[in-house]
């Protein structure tokens, strides 16, 4: 989990990756939720539950909305989140029925479960790019050393001789079939939650069926039966997150070995120095690379007590998730780039290293 030491300059981005932290800075984050709560009035304006010159108004105030961050904290300590104060902000100054065309049948949890999915699709669309690149590297590293020997080890110790070329295959598939699998995941995790107060979409009100499929649209998702209860979708996502991240902490596991002194099967081009062993060259990158691979796992864990959700809502198991995906999705993002860095030190692989 990245924390305030491993954020510190002392450390660099060996265990963070600021892209990925953008994506769930406060800004960009409240930016999710206004896409929400934009798509919510106008929803409302369209199936007719709120007048709609007062819509209009709440839209032209919402396109001007600057929040008070600052405010939104302060508001988070005393009730648990940001979305009441945010809406308190969006419709101070409105006539009364432009208020009433802002969030009038939406919950906290609409919003802020929304707009993780928004941040999720966001961040594994990223993921994508980074995961060409990478197959990419492994490709090139097939193509100059896959024809020569190395020693094939099991449990360890000596076995039989291989190629560098199936080690190098064994890292690549089950990459590439996680990749694979990462169109079907943003798909199938594409869901809005639009639930009214204790998860009855039908029963309530001004949150029904063709509001929520209206908001789904708008904001490019599908209408899924409601959630609230239900965190098998942030688990989907963990658990594809702790799949990428354990085959790369694999991957630098066998790195690591490979350079030991004595075996001498792979050469790094910039490996890391030692303050009292100059002789000494390091495998940094493939040892972060073991560590975030445990560190993710070890979340995922803790992610799945989010599935203890007590009766129709609960605090408690809801910001366990929020404690733990962001930090899983970034510590891969780390994962992501310190294996193409790694992968790129590579000079040698088996006979002439």
């Amino acid at each position: 989990m990245t924390n305030a030491f491993t954020r510190t300059a002392l450390m660099g981005n060996l265990l963070q990756d600021p892209e990925i932290a953008h994506e769930f800075s406060g800004a960009v984050f409240i930016d999710r939720m206004l896409q929400f709560e934009r798509a919510w009035t106008e929803a409302l304006k369209t199936t007719g539950a709120v007048d709609e010159a007062a819509a209009d108004i709440a839209l032209q105030a919402m396109d001007a909305f600057a929040p008070d961050i600052d405010v939104l904290g302060r508001a988070s300590e005393v009730d648990g989140l940001p979305v009441p104060e945010l809406v308190r902000q969006l419709r101070a100054g409105l006539p009364e029925k432009a208020q009433a065309a802002i969030h009038t049948g939406a919950t906290s949890q609409d919003v802020i479960d929304t707009s993780m999915i928004l941040t999720a699709c966001s961040v594994l669309n990223l993921f994508e790019w980074r995961a060409r690149a990478l197959l990419e590297c492994l490709d090139d590293l097939a193509t100059r050393f896959a024809d020569n020997p190395i020693m094939g080890r099991t449990r360890m110790q000596a076995a039989l001789p291989i190629m560098a070329g199936d080690r190098i295959e064994d890292w690549r598939t089950p990459l590439a079939a996680h990749f694979d699998q990462l169109p079907e995941l943003i798909e199938r995790i594409s869901i809005v939650q639009v639930g009214g107060a204790v998860g009855l979409r039908a029963t309530s009100g001004s949150c029904d069926e063709n509001i929520a499929t209206c908001v789904a649209e708008l904001l490019k998702l599908r209408v899924f039966p409601v959630w609230h209860t239900d965190r098998s979708v942030m688990l989907d996502i963990g658990h594809w997150l702790t799949k990428i991240t354990g085959t790369l902490g694999k991957v630098g596991q066998d790195i690591a070995l490979m350079a030991q002194q004595g075996i001498d099967e792979i050469k790094l081009d910039g490996a890391g120095g030692s303050s009292s062993m100059p002789h000494k060259q390091n495998p940094i990158r493939a040892e972060i690379l073991v560590a975030s691979a445990r560190v993710v796992a070890g979340h995922q864990g803790i992610l799945a007590q989010s599935m203890i959700h007590e009766q129709e809502r609960s605090g408690a198991a809801w910001a366990i998730e929020w404690m733990t995906l962001p930090a899983m999705f970034e510590s891969t993002g780390a994962s992501l780039n310190n294996a193409d860095h790694l992968l790129r030190q590579i000079r040698q692989i088996g006979s002439g290293a």
